[in-house]
């Protein structure tokens, strides 16, 4: 019985010909991107055992969070999508909400309400803590 080894630059070499859109086929991120075998046998580096992964769901993966063929489904997913996100951002969620709101004209007197009460709330925080050091 001969034993395979792992031979890891031949499985970078077929996971980048198999998948040429980088970044972890979950979210995308580039920075820290490793190369799951799927199987968890690292002399198998058939194209369709390897996924592009970075650390965080690669450990997640290991610890049996996602299953085989969830991961296929999504890096199939981002190659398709040719490794631009296709999920909804959150990022500037406060700055379009509140565009939105200053469009409709919703808002803007509950926004100075909030704003007065949190100025009031620190001015009597000051105080009090003023009181306390006498």
């Amino acid at each position: 019985m001969i034993e395979k080894k792992r031979n890891q630059a031949a499985a970078r070499r077929i996971a980048r010909l198999a998948y040429p859109y980088p970044g972890c086929c979950l979210c995308g991120q580039t920075v820290g991107e490793e190369l799951a075998h799927l199987d968890h046998e690292a002399s198998n580096n058939d194209a369709d055992n390897l996924a592009w992964l970075c650390n965080h769901h690669h450990w997640m993966y290991d610890v049996g969070l996602f299953s085989i063929a969830a991961l296929k489904v999504q890096r199939a997913h981002w190659q398709e999508a040719k490794g631009k996100r296709t999920n909804a951002f959150m990022k500037d969620a406060g700055k379009k909400a509140a565009a939105t709101r200053a469009a409709r004209g919703i808002g803007s007197e509950i926004a100075r309400k909030a704003h007065a009460t949190r100025r009031a709330n620190a001015l009597q925080a000051a105080q009090e803590d003023e009181a306390t050091e006498r």
